[in-house]
Order: structure tokens, then C-alpha cells, then sequence
């Protein structure tokens, strides 16, 4: 694939406004902490049980073909290893909809953080420098297998991982 002939997508601060359309960015907070606007506001379906555990992820090229979504559960991802990591999003569409390449971000989270996503949120990743890192991941312990709804874009975009 010659990457000079597909659009490019450059991270966008964690910290912006427009990620509240797709989950809730957390940080490290001081313990005793209570909850708050800042903690994940977690949502599981009434017939899931949630699964908690670290992943392996391997390095892929940063190019988006296809996004996932999960609708009965807010999954929540973070770095396992403390580095940096880049995530590509997308507000949710309807069902049979891909999110239309004007919509999609690329962000990129920092040691320390992590992200919850909305149910319904278009991603892909995690996406990583190293040839493998670990991952926290917090989903349903069926999400695999009955709530990993993916579809292809019609463009393939170029991941900017800087």
C-alpha cells in the first residue's frame, strides 16, 4: 500500500473537548479519592459479567482499514507498561453505518493514562511503537465472541504515530 496515496490522521490532544463524544480520558488521581466527572462511569449489560484482565498486544502498521465497536459494554483500555499509545475513535453511528473517515481521531494517551469508551464508540487499537506492550483491559467476558461488531472503511487512513 503506498501511504502517500491514503489520508493521514495526526494525534489530537487527549485533552480536548471532543473526546467526551466518545468516552471519558482518565488519569492518575491521589488515593483516597471519591467519585467523580473524572473516574470511569462504568456500563455493563444486564446479562454480562465484566472481565478484567492484561493483554498483549503486537506492534501492527498504523494503518485504520476497519474499526470495532461494542454496544454492551464500556470497555476501558489502558498501558500495562507505561508508555505511550495511540488510539483511534469515533462517535457511534447506527448500526450498519461505518463511521465516515471525517469523524475518526487519532489520539494519543501517555504513561499514567487510560480511556473508558462510550458503548457504541467506534476504535481501533491500541497502536504502539514497541514490538509488543501490555494492556489493562476491562470489557465483558463475552465481548469477543457476541458484542465485536466490525466494519471496513472505504478509505484505508495513514496512522501518524508521533
Amino acid at each position: 500500500m503506498d501511504l502517500d496515496q491514503i489520508q493521514s490522521l495526526t494525534p489530537i490532544s487527549a485533552r480536548t473537548s471532543w473526546l467526551e463524544r466518545c468516552g471519558t480520558l482518565l488519569c492518575p488521581q491521589d488515593d483516597p479519592a471519591t467519585f467523580g466527572s473524572t473516574d470511569a462511569d462504568l456500563y455493563f449489560d444486564d446479562s454480562g459479567r465484566p472481565r478484567f484482565y492484561v493483554m498483549r498486544i503486537r506492534r501492527r502498521p498504523p494503518v485504520l482499514k476497519a474499526m470495532t465497536r461494542h454496544h454492551r459494554v464500556s470497555q476501558c483500555l489502558g498501558s500495562a507498561d507505561a508508555q505511550p499509545w495511540w488510539l483511534a475513535m469515533a462517535p457511534s453511528t447506527d448500526r450498519s453505518s461505518p463511521p465516515p473517515p471525517s469523524s475518526i481521531c487519532l489520539i494519543k494517551l501517555q504513561p499514567g493514562e487510560a480511556f473508558k469508551l462510550h458503548p457504541g464508540t467506534w476504535h481501533a487499537g491500541p497502536f504502539i511503537r514497541p514490538r509488543s506492550a501490555l494492556f489493562f483491559n476491562l470489557e465483558l467476558t463475552t465481548t469477543n465472541e457476541d458484542d465485536h461488531n466490525s466494519l471496513s472503511l472505504g478509505t484505508a487512513l495513514h496512522l501518524n504515530l508521533i
